[in-house]
This record gives structure tokens, C-alpha cells and sequence, in this order.
């Protein structure tokens, strides 16, 4: 196992790019065709828990969470994220996240944060950029950032799973 990430078995989990909400189906975050150009900013604002998996080995990790994201209300959601640690207790990560409303509109989103962890518990700051969706949300565009804190839960010689909360904030249009 690489030294490095065995070091992230303290909490590099909580990263949770579960932001306030995670991404989910769609993997590659890819924005989904646009009809016309939107106009309309409007708040995007919530909150969400979940659960992040992460490799050891590797540093990649997948997310699942559930919440509530104004203008999207109930959701579920899925990341997929990769980890780099950048020193003894600080990490790096990129990835995609998918929200997905409750009656199947998705919302699609690229992930860059970075974060700090102690054996048990991490906190990490995102920059999210909405990059498109499905139904309503289909052409969508805008940023938001999210906190995120995360206790570890389980640790073993290959995988760490953490507990995530998260909090977002910014604007979408559509």
C-alpha cells in the first residue's frame, strides 16, 4: 500500500464531495445537450449527508448522499472523486458529482476542493461548476461552493469509509 494514502486512513474521507448533495448516475458529469442559452440566476443553497468510500491504494473514491438543494428540493447523488495528498495532513481532490431530483432531472457538476484531516475527522472547502443536466436542468450553468466535514466511520488495510455533511451555496441558471 503507498505510504501516502495509508497516511490518508486519518480522515482524507471526509472530503465528501457529497458538497451538499453528491453526484450520482451520470459518472462523467458530462453536461447534457442545451437548447437555449439560460437567463434566469437564481439561489442555489443546501444540504446533505452521505457516505464516501475511499481506496487507499489508490486515492480514488465514490460518494453517495442524500438531501435537500434549492431549486432541486429532495435529492440523492453520486461523486466520484480522486485524492492527492499535498502534505502530512492536506489533500487535494477532483471529480464529478450528479444530483439527481426526485422526479429524475439531473444536475451535473466538475469538483475541485481541498482539505485538512486528523485520524478521525476531516474538514475540506469545494469549488463546484454546474456544467449541465437532464429535463429542466438540461443547458444549466453556474458555481457554488460547499463545506464539508466527515468522520471516519470504518478503516481497513484497503478502503476508508467516512460520514459526510455538507452545505452548499451559490447560483445556478436554467
Amino acid at each position: 500500500m503507498n505510504k501516502k494514502l495509508a497516511a490518508l486512513t486519518g480522515a482524507i474521507a471526509l472530503v465528501g464531495a457529497l458538497g451538499a448533495c453528491s453526484s450520482s448516475s451520470s459518472s462523467t458529469g458530462a453536461a447534457a445537450t442545451t437548447s437555449a442559452a439560460p437567463t434566469t440566476a437564481r439561489p442555489l443553497s443546501g444540504t446533505g449527508t452521505g457516505t464516501l468510500t475511499l481506496n487507499l491504494a489508490t486515492g480514488a473514491a465514490t460518494g453517495d448522499f442524500t438531501g435537500h438543494l434549492s431549486p432541486l428540493g429532495a435529492e440523492t447523488g453520486h461523486d466520484n472523486l480522486q485524492f492527492t495528498l499535498t502534505g502530512a495532513s492536506t489533500y487535494t481532490y477532483t471529480g464529478t458529482r450528479t444530483f439527481v431530483a426526485a422526479n429524475g432531472d439531473k444536475l451535473f457538476s466538475n469538483i475541485t476542493g481541498k482539505g485538512t484531516f486528523t485520524s478521525t475527522t476531516g474538514r475540506s472547502t469545494e469549488a463546484d461548476t454546474i456544467t449541465g443536466g437532464t429535463g429542466r436542468f438540461a443547458g444549466a450553468t453556474g458555481t457554488y461552493t460547499d463545506t464539508i466535514s466527515s468522520v471516519v466511520i470504518s478503516t481497513t488495510a484497503t478502503t476508508q469509509v467516512s460520514r459526510i455533511t455538507a452545505a452548499a451555496h451559490g447560483q445556478i441558471r436554467y
